[in-house]
């Protein structure tokens, strides 16, 4: 049953609770919940133990008492040092950044290494947007400017300016000095089961190929059930590469 005390979460049912699980077993630590929104995950997660700190470009939706928000932009540099986090939750932010490698750079930045991050983001391989990008050309919903301006209120930040895919946020991660250490999803898409057809298919092709080329296209993970028998939400974790001081 949800709280209605609690600010309004603005990712997909099920994101928070994986995130929250996973970290419920970790070391209690520093951790930066960016952006933060409204506030959702961060007073869960303060809840949990953590030391949290918030940070969002707009400020002006966070609506958890007792916590205070940093005013930040993930497309030029975070109000922090270096080193300072022990984990940062980055949900639902790399495809709405004008520079996702910039975004990337600065989690690294400031978080310590041997740290945590937890990045969610929509699941653009996954077995239902591969059909519609052959029927429509591309991976996310085309916006007019009259929609840009009625719904997202001119703003890009609330856009979906970069639509990635599995391959390139972990070329991004990695480029970074991270290392992923495990995926998941939010829950399961029902009307998902009537495409198994097509997923069977694509796996049956991908055992045709070699070793080698299985590997060099990341065939087990982009086939595999996190990616293209996931979600709507796909989940990474990573570890910043090195060890806490």
């Amino acid at each position: 049953m949800t709280d209605s005390r609690l600010p309004l979460a603005l990712a997909r049912d099920g994101v928070h609770e994986k995130v929250a699980g996973h970290l419920e077993g970790q070391p209690r630590g520093k951790l930066l919940d960016v952006p933060t929104g409204a506030g959702a995950l961060a007073i869960r997660l303060k809840e949990m133990g953590f030391e949290v700190s918030c940070c969002d470009i707009n400020a002006e939706r966070f609506a958890v008492p007792g916590l205070t928000v940093d005013r930040g932009d993930l497309n030029d540099r975070l109000p922090y040092g270096e080193d300072v986090f022990d984990y940062v939750c980055f949900l639902e932010a790399i495809e709405h950044t004008e520079n996702p490698y910039n975004a990337v750079r600065e989690i690294s930045r400031v978080l310590k290494p041997g740290g945590t991050l937890v990045l969610t983001t929509p699941n653009y391989l996954n077995i239902e947007r591969r059909l519609k990008f052959l029927v429509t050309g591309f991976f996310t919903k085309p916006v007019s400017q009259s929609r840009f301006r009625d719904r997202f209120g001119s703003e890009v930040y609330d856009m979906h300016l970069s639509p990635l895919g599995y391959t390139l946020i972990r070329f991004i991660l990695e480029h970074a000095g991270f290392t992923i250490t495990g995926m998941t999803y939010d829950r399961k898409k029902r009307k998902q089961v009537f495409l198994k057809p097509f997923v069977w298919l694509i796996r049956l092709y991908g055992h045709l190929w070699s070793d080698a080329k299985r590997k060099e296209y990341w065939l087990d993970e982009t086939s595999g059930p996190s990616v293209l028998d996931g979600g709507n939400t796909l989940i990474i974790f990573a570890k910043k590469d090195g060890n806490h001081e």
